[in-house]
């Protein structure tokens, strides 16, 4: 079956380790679209967070951002789709989260903002340079990030601590989880992706499908972790990373080479281009 939209998450599946593109996956993209696909990145970023070399791509129009949460049309810069906290969740979760003393970023209409004192402690644990960069360039600093949200009356599209020592992550997880008052989950080893019930990427992977009539059967998704699951299995094709979280690869019925190793372009050679 000809595959008709292609979904790829950015951090451990097109991005290199070193957050780099290349541009054999640049190249391919484009030859994608231009062969008929709807393509775009799906990825737990906000959209501000996205780099500017994917979202450049002539034949990208579309974005899943912030898990799902947010649906963008590139080109008229409008959201087609939303799936948003309330008020009282975001403002519940923001404070409950910030009482730890680190990083909290929130996700609100497309922007990060976060708080300057938690940016600073996270550098005392020593992050890797890709992560202190990501949020020099992507955030905006508040004072009070509990007081900003409430003030702004914010629906926020997510939460995300990036970087928490594991003897604190782990417990929290599982804590939040159990709640059962949010869909949580990670994209990497070091953080809590926080995102209101029912959002997810393979939701807005529905929406897109069903806009633009397509079967899903006729999707492919291509991710690594725990918040692409989701929309592997929404997608007929559903492509794992040879460097993904072992219940990623389960939900595969294709593994493509690692993320360093051009996998993005290597399955979109194999599905799309041969």
């Amino acid at each position: 079956m000809k595959i008709k939209l292609i979904a790829a998450d950015l951090d451990g599946t097109l991005l290199h380790d070193d957050k780099s593109v290349s541009q054999r996956t640049l190249s391919d993209l484009q030859k994608a679209a231009e062969a008929g696909c709807i393509v775009m990145p799906a990825t737990g970023r906000v959209l501000s967070g996205i780099p500017h070399q994917v979202l450049s791509v002539p034949g990208i129009s579309y974005a899943i951002t912030s898990n799902g949460a947010s649906v963008v049309d590139l080109k008229k810069h409008s959201v087609i789709y939303s799936n948003l906290m309330t008020t009282e969740e975001s403002v519940s979760i923001v404070k409950k989260m910030c009482k730890t003393g680190f990083l909290v970023e929130t996700y609100l209409n497309g922007t990060a903002y976060c708080e300057r004192k938690a940016f600073e402690r996270m550098l005392s644990l020593n992050p890797p340079k890709w992560l202190t960069d990501f949020v020099l360039k992507s955030q905006n600093f508040v004072d009070d990030l509990p007081s900003f949200i409430s003030s702004h009356n914010a629906q926020l599209e997510k939460v995300n601590m990036p970087y928490i020592p594991e003897d604190i992550r782990v417990p929290m997880y599982k804590k939040l989880r159990s709640e059962n008052k949010y869909f949580i989950c990670s994209s990497c080893p070091t953080n809590i992706e926080v995102n209101t019930i029912g959002c997810s990427k393979g939701k807005a992977l529905k929406v897109l499908c069903n806009k633009f009539g397509i079967n899903p059967d006729q999707a492919m998704a291509i991710g690594d972790s725990g918040n692409d699951l989701k929309m592997l299995q929404e997608a007929g094709v559903a492509v794992a990373m040879k460097n993904a979280e072992p219940e990623i690869s389960s939900a595969a019925n294709f593994v493509t080479s690692t993320n360093n190793e051009d996998g993005v372009a290597a399955a979109i050679e194999k599905f799309v281009l041969s």
